[in-house]
């Protein structure tokens, strides 16, 4: 009995000095953890560009101790400066690197694809004319050539009270009345959707 009291006294103090002196992980503030690549971000992963036109990368969740560098591997169609501004220079592809360091080491590396290619010069709806019931929606497409242009259309309403439109030609009708939806390019041409909004509850229908 002795024995076995003693063994079970020299266990538990065995036990008591290994957990004093073995250290358990802390667990790191926030502070202390690094900006993971999922964290930082860019406003776009891939765009297409006009030629002679330019856009600005932006680079998102980064702290004040990182610092951001843009490369581009194709300077003859997309050069790209050190604050992220991308110049179209000619037609064809490019791949933009964005690189996040904090000191010696890489926190993120991020690409952006840019397309550059030709404005357009001509546009046109393939509507003229819809109908719709207060509520209803419908997609207006608008066709630019040439055909590879990279440029797109503008949409606007004129009356957004009476039938809103989103930057990608949804249509949406508001109250009963009558209002223009147009379509633009950056040469100033145009074409224009003409929109009826009846009451709710009649069928919907579209007139070309």
């Amino acid at each position: 009995m002795k024995n076995s009291f003693f063994y079970r006294c020299f266990m538990t103090l065995g036990l008591i000095l290994f957990l004093s002196i073995v250290p358990f992980p802390m667990t790191a503030s926030a502070a202390q953890v690094y900006e993971t690549q999922s964290d930082i971000k860019l406003n776009v992963k891939s765009i297409a560009l006009v030629k002679d036109t330019s856009y600005e990368l932006k680079v998102y969740n980064i702290s004040d101790s990182q610092k951001v560098t843009f490369k581009t591997n194709n300077s003859d169609v997309a050069e790209v400066n050190e604050d992220g501004k991308i110049s179209a220079i000619d037609f064809g592809s490019a791949l933009i690197t964005v690189t996040v360091k904090d000191g010696y080491k890489t926190i993120a590396t991020l690409d952006c694809v840019v397309t550059v290619g030709p404005s357009a010069f001509s546009i046109k709806l393939t509507k003229s004319e819809i109908t719709l019931a207060v509520g209803g929606k419908t997609n207006l497409t608008a066709i630019l050539k040439p055909n590879n242009t990279v440029e797109e259309a503008k949409f606007s309403s004129n009356d957004p009270s009476i039938a809103s439109v989103s930057i990608g030609g949804k249509v949406t009708a508001k109250v009963v009345g009558v209002t223009y939806v147009f379509a633009s390019i950056d040469n100033g041409k145009f074409d224009l959707c003409k929109v009826t909004v009846v009451e709710s509850g009649l069928d919907d229908s579209t007139e070309d």
